[in-house]
């Protein structure tokens, strides 16, 4: 049940996907636990334009890093996002698998990661850099062959995001789940990035219009504006989690989302007489800041390392077919 209301909150739409052969068995790997799962032949399967293509499973992973991770980063943050991609689409399948038995065939939109297809790459790198990039994104496929995160023997979901406010966010508070491998930690590097902090500056007035057009009973006034709208709550990291706008209360996601801010770590400022909004960070906070994980390269710490420091308590292990 857990694992379920998990990927409901956390699986997010997709674009496109593959097909592939798959029978899962986990090997020890090192003196790494390691878990298992049962052995099924899955298919996957991109659609685009009503048709379906078959890819193998190492072409999935490339086309999913490529959607996900900046093909300019170091290669062992690549390499992490590698293993990343591997474990989130095959906890996926196993979690599609208890919900219907017998499936065997899988959509892209289903495995939760954004892909795109191999074709597109040239037009997403340019020509100049479609071949040094492929190739970075290739060898982080080939180098971390058939490697997993497991977590007391079962695979984890190992969400991520693109920066964080200077440290990632618990998933107890985030989402009302406890998930003992996605927790706090300090993730400084990230205050560093170009996408750490935006500013958005509103009239008054036409915030009030903005935030009207969503909720029809809003009731707020230009004049007293700064004592009617307060955050009310917020988590350990900072994120918000409540802010009253008059008598209406609303998540901090969902004011973000109507406001379209990068996340949910924001402040409200009175601004001579208008409102600022300023916006730490860019993605939900929880598990791997990939911003982090590129810094944490660039200082020499390897893939295994940067994992093992973002999933708390987490292990490897190796898929045999």
């Amino acid at each position: 049940m857990k694992k379920l209301l998990i990927k409901t909150i956390l699986v997010s739409i997709v674009v496109l996907l593959l097909p592939f052969l798959l029978t899962l068995v986990f090997s020890r790997q090192d003196n790494t636990a390691a878990g298992s799962i049962k052995a099924e032949v899955f298919e996957i399967y991109y659609e685009a334009g009503g048709m379906e293509t078959g890819l193998s499973f190492d072409e999935y992973l490339l086309g999913v890093i490529a959607a996900n991770m900046p093909a300019s980063y170091q290669m062992e943050a690549l390499k992490a996002q590698a293993i990343i991609a591997r474990t989130y689409a095959l906890y996926n399948i196993s979690v599609l698998s208890q919900e219907n038995p017998g499936q065997t065939r899988f959509s892209a939109s289903e495995l939760g990661l954004p892909y795109i297809g191999l074709d597109d790459l040239k037009k997403l790198w340019n020509s100049e850099n479609y071949t040094y990039y492929f190739s970075k994104i290739e060898n982080a496929v080939y180098a971390t062959d058939n490697e997993v995160l497991v977590y007391r023997n079962d695979l984890i979901l190992p969400v991520f995001f693109d920066t964080g406010s200077g440290f990632t966010r618990n998933a107890s508070e985030a989402w009302g789940v406890n998930i003992p491998y996605l927790t706090s930690v300090a993730s400084k590097q990230d205050v560093t990035s170009t996408n750490y902090l935006s500013i958005e500056e509103y009239a008054v007035k036409d915030l009030i219009d903005l935030l009207g057009k969503y909720y029809s009973n809003l009731k707020l006034s230009e004049d007293n504006f700064f004592e009617e709208v307060s955050i009310t709550s917020r988590d350990s990291a900072g994120y918000v989690l409540k802010i009253n706008l008059g008598s209406l209360t609303l998540s901090g996601e969902e004011f973000a989302k109507v406001l379209g801010l990068s996340s949910n770590h924001f402040y409200i400022e009175e601004y001579g007489d208008h409102v600022r909004v300023v916006c730490n960070g860019d993605g939900h906070g929880v598990g791997l800041s990939q911003y982090g994980a590129n810094a944490m390269a660039e200082e020499g710490s390897s893939y295994k390392d940067i994992l093992e420091y973002y999933y708390t308590g987490v292990t490897f292990a190796r898929l045999s077919y």
